[in-house]
């Protein structure tokens, strides 16, 4: 069934003119080419650093797929974030449930409890330099990084796979995990995300699930 998506870009950068796709034929979003198919959420820089916190070692299910656009699964959907001085922009996939538009009220509250944007980092910054003189000089560097409040059964997982490992090597087998055992969500541009497993596709035993966690934990080429 054909879904209306919003404005895409020609060939010249330029926005075109809304069009009916296919569901599988979606594309990883920017703020320039579909703002109509976008959300805000104000939360200056010095509150949240999306470049240091989803590249940090925390979650390993973000991939910058356009510069400075974030594309991950959050709280079960696939979303594309990116940000200015002063606001946080959201877009999300809607995969097979049919229709486009830019996120719901709803859907932003867990984007911002996923980031715990309730709590005020920049007051967090000022204590702390107050009471710690190093973290004082360092914290210009770092401004903006702030704690994710993740899936408990996806942060589990992620940390018993982080173990001896670095980064890349990680991220790699919690993607395969996923791939695995995970729900398939939505297509872009010919990458197929996939939520993470729930706990009974995790416990399972059988044969065919062995050899996919053996592929899960085999070294990257």
């Amino acid at each position: 069934m054909g879904i209306l998506r919003g404005r895409g870009c020609d060939g010249r950068g330029l926005a075109s003119q809304p069009e009916l796709l296919s569901t599988c034929s979606m594309r990883h979003r920017t703020l320039a080419c579909s703002p109509g198919l976008w959300a805000s959420i104000p939360c200056p820089r010095a509150e949240l650093s999306l470049d240091l916190v989803l590249a940090s070692g925390q979650s390993f299910r973000w991939r910058e797929q356009s510069p400075a656009h974030w594309t991950g699964v959050l709280a079960g959907q696939v979303w594309t974030l990116t940000q200015t001085e002063e606001q946080l922009h959201c877009t999300v996939y809607r995969g097979d449930k049919g229709w486009l538009g830019r996120p719901t009220l709803e859907e932003l509250v867990a984007v911002r409890k996923y980031f715990q944007l309730d709590v005020s980092l920049v007051q967090l910054y000022s204590h702390w330099g107050a009471v710690d003189s190093h973290f004082q000089k360092v914290a210009g560097k770092f401004q903006g990084v702030r704690l994710l409040r993740q899936d408990p059964i996806e942060c589990l997982f992620s940390f018993i796979c982080s173990s001896n490992n670095n980064i890349a090597r990680i991220t790699g087998m919690v993607e395969r995990l996923c791939q695995a055992l995970g729900p398939q969500l939505v297509q872009l541009d010919g990458v197929t995300y996939h939520g993470f497993p729930s706990l009974q596709a995790l416990a399972g035993n059988r044969t065919r699930d062995l050899v996919l966690l053996r592929q899960v934990a085999a070294p990257l080429s």
